[in-house]
């Protein structure tokens, strides 16, 4: 089943109203009930991601008639898988529309060929520095 029918219209006003209160509108940046109905990312979500349609449209149809605000705080506390869910939906679909990027200054994932003498990324970026400035520390291991 495809993602804009997997939601019926009802289930979708619910889940824009859960997204809203994850990631509300702010400046210039739209709110996640908008990004995920308006702009297509609940669908883009649920073309990658069909596995999640009847556990997100079982929370949505528990979610139907309570106050947004306290059923995230409820599945938050109550409901940590349900809770995951949700916010991995709501978030990986923000993150996926390409206005939100571009606000964000985010291109996405780049390929940045190395060269053959290139150090190691985890050199460049100075990741380890405090590791090797510190020496070399360990247990000597037991005999047996």
């Amino acid at each position: 089943m495809s993602g804009e029918h997997a939601i019926g219209a009802e289930l979708r006003g619910v889940f824009a109203g859960l997204a809203d209160v994850l990631i509300p509108a702010g400046g210039t940046m739209p709110s996640g009930g908008e990004v995920a109905l308006e702009r297509g990312a609940l669908d883009a979500v649920l073309a990658v991601r069909p596995d999640v349609v009847a556990d997100l449209t079982g929370l949505l149809e528990a979610a139907r008639g309570a106050d947004p605000a306290v059923e995230v705080e409820r599945l938050r506390t109550e409901d940590e898988a349900g809770f995951g869910l949700l916010t991995t939906v709501v978030a990986g679909g923000y993150f996926l529309d390409a206005g939100v990027r571009q606000a964000i200054g985010y291109r996405g994932q780049e390929a940045i060929p190395a060269g053959p003498t290139d150090p190691p990324d985890y050199e460049r970026d100075g990741l380890l520095a405090a590791v090797v400035e510190r020496g070399p520390i360990y247990r000597p291991t037991p005999a047996s």
